[in-house]
């Protein structure tokens, strides 16, 4: 492969892993992050995200943050299928703002007590923290792993993990703080918009940042999603989308009358792959499938449709049914989640209907091959 070739397919790599690890450090991620500080590659993908997303890539001599900047209090992201509970996010916080005035080398133990200290302050208007109680403790630990996963905190030694929320009398794992991480880990416009305030709107480039978004980011981005402004923009401008996105993916784009998708060679270059070889994504394709059999004209199917449909895959295919989803409302409960989170199902205009989306038809008539053998209880 000769050089421009290369650094074709390197940046690509760049650009998605970026996507997917939108914190990069040195250390943790040494081969993403050569490839995104590459001479060759840097200042491309910085264009890149800036002209094409609007986003903002920060690249510096140990470490690179990606800021999904928002459009408005608009920011165009993946559906989670589970989120942090809040209380979790709160203390993940408070053990950010400890950590700026810890030692360089901490522990969890010492930004325990630092967030017991901050929360009973009178200006910090959250419920105190609480370490004597083993659901806070147990929480603060999926907090601080949180800021590890964001590359503010870098585990030293062989003692991360150790159990700190059920030992009372352990310091917990030993913490080398990141302060340029830190200061980089909350960027001031994307705050405001998590908070409801409304930020500066980029009308010149809105339209083109919205497109590309919802194509980059999303499962699929439908004309009926799209302002009179912004369909307009992608009739137009088409060609160039498409073409920017295969330059920056080397994915395929499919092109429908419903609107346009981005299909991923590879499922690990995707944050939500479906149907994975599990028990809840096989339950969840029969479902999707017999939901768009008693559909109606206009694809929108009732709560009544819904349970049906979950009893007759279990009935039909009783292997498939683990422990995990045994019951009736685990498996509408689990196949509602996934279904919503890969935007095949929306909620329709008023509560116990439900919209199908034209993404849907993807899925359906899905040929089993066997199901001999039980599903494993995998994630």
């Amino acid at each position: 492969m000769d050089t421009a070739a290369r650094d074709e397919v390197d940046r690509r790599r760049a650009f998605v892993g970026l996507l997917a690890n939108p914190v990069l450090d040195r250390r943790r991620h040494s081969e993403l992050f050569a490839l995104v500080r590459h001479p060759r590659h840097r200042s491309e993908l910085m264009n890149w995200f800036s002209s094409r997303l609007g986003y903002r890539l920060v690249v510096t001599d140990t470490a690179a943050r990606l800021f999904r900047l928002p459009l408005g209090d608009v920011v165009v992201a993946p559906r989670r299928v589970t989120t942090p509970p809040r209380r979790m996010l709160v203390l993940a916080l408070l053990a950010a703002a400890a950590a700026e005035d810890a030692e360089d080398i901490t522990t969890t133990q010492d930004l325990s007590d630092r967030v017991r200290v901050l929360s009973a302050r009178e200006d910090c208007d959250v419920a105190g923290y609480d370490p004597d109680q083993f659901a806070e403790r147990k929480l603060f630990e999926a907090a601080v792993e949180l800021l590890v996963s964001a590359g503010v905190l870098w585990p030293v030694g062989a003692d991360h993990g150790d159990g700190w929320a059920r030992r009372a009398d352990k310091i917990g794992t030993t913490y080398q703080v990141q302060r340029e991480m830190l200061l980089r880990m909350v960027d001031p416009a994307s705050f405001t918009a998590a908070l409801g305030e409304r930020g500066p709107v980029l009308t010149e480039s809105a339209e083109r940042f919205t497109v590309m978004r919802r194509l980059i980011e999303l499962p699929v981005c439908l004309y009926t999603d799209l302002t009179e402004a912004e369909r307009a923009y992608l009739i137009r401008q088409r060609s160039r989308v498409v073409a920017w996105c295969t330059e920056m993916t080397g994915w395929t784009v499919e092109q429908r009358a419903e609107g346009l998708a981005l299909i991923a060679h590879d499922e690990a270059d995707t944050d939500l792959p479906f149907p994975r070889l599990r028990a809840v994504d096989f339950v969840t394709l029969m479902i999707l499938d017999d939901l768009f059999r008693r559909r109606a004209d206009d694809d929108v199917v009732t709560d009544a449709d819904l349970a049906a449909a979950v009893l007759e895959v279990a009935a039909r295919y009783p292997k498939s049914i683990t422990n995990e989803i045994a019951s009736e409302t685990a498996r509408s409960e689990r196949a509602m989640e996934l279904l919503r989170a890969l935007d095949l199902l929306r909620p329709g205009l008023r509560p116990g209907l439900w919209q199908l989306t034209p993404i849907a038809a993807r899925y359906r008539d899905p040929r089993v091959v066997s199901v001999t053998a039980r599903l494993e209880d995998t994630e």
